[in-house]
């Protein structure tokens, strides 16, 4: 079986920021990644009732605030790292931008178009023409409009979707869901920081080399870098 796992991400400043991002891992995966995950987090000493996602990872008011920002990249690219098989990725990722004066509206036109370039044709042996699709909580969507809005791409595809959509308030459990936001959050930042043509302009070298945001942006560019040779592609419009 396949499991979908989808996240959205925006900008405080560009508010017309759009951003879809979806892991899919195969079930057969999924019990190693979340105990693994779950080690990882609890060996760095992270709360487990405060969900580990991308926003937490610069800032120091926000995530549990006895891990400091340096060790929570580590914990990071740890987690990331928990991508890595023998044979091939345990997760792949898709990450699509645009911007959006509807977001409800592009959510449902481009998410379809996400998955497609995602999953392959089911195979039929064994389940595996089976997929679940969990998707981050959203109070402007039903998950009778999300449904409507993939079932052409998994006809197509040839999955049968396991039982309905589930929209689930993202936690220390939903290891899926925050994948897909660690991803999408890092994905989110590089964009927007390399185009925010007021943070560039008029900068000396050495404010350059200490300036917050720019920090950010190197560790995010570390660490999806990492994803990128485990099959981790952006698509534009």
């Amino acid at each position: 079986m396949i499991l979908l796992f989808v996240d959205e991400t925006s900008d405080a400043k560009f508010k017309d920021y759009f951003g879809l991002s979806i892991a899919v891992i195969n079930s057969s995966f999924y019990q190693t990644l979340k105990s693994q995950f779950h080690k990882t987090l609890k060996d760095a000493g992270w709360d487990e009732g405060i969900e580990f996602k991308g926003s937490c990872l610069f800032s120091a008011t926000t995530g549990c605030k006895d891990v400091p920002i340096d060790k929570r990249i580590q914990i990071a690219s740890s987690l990331l790292d928990l991508n890595k098989s023998k044979i091939n990725s345990r997760i792949k990722f898709a990450y699509f931008h645009k911007k959006s004066d509807n977001h409800k509206r592009d959510y449902l036109l481009y998410l379809p178009k996400l998955l497609e370039k995602i999953i392959p044709q089911a195979q039929k042996a064994g389940g595996k023409d089976v997929i679940a699709v969990y998707c981050d909580r959203r109070t402007d969507l039903t998950t009778s409009e999300i449904r409507s809005a993939l079932q052409p791409v998994l006809e197509k595809r040839r999955y049968t979707l396991l039982e309905n959509v589930v929209m689930t308030d993202s936690d220390f459990n939903t290891i899926g869901v925050l994948y897909a936001d660690i991803v999408g959050y890092l994905s989110a930042r590089i964009d927007t920081i390399s185009n925010d043509l007021e943070l560039f302009a008029n900068i000396s070298p050495a404010e350059l080399a200490n300036n917050g945001k720019i920090k950010k942006l190197q560790s995010s560019q570390t660490l999806i870098n990492a994803i990128k040779s485990l099959k981790a592609y952006t698509v534009k419009n």
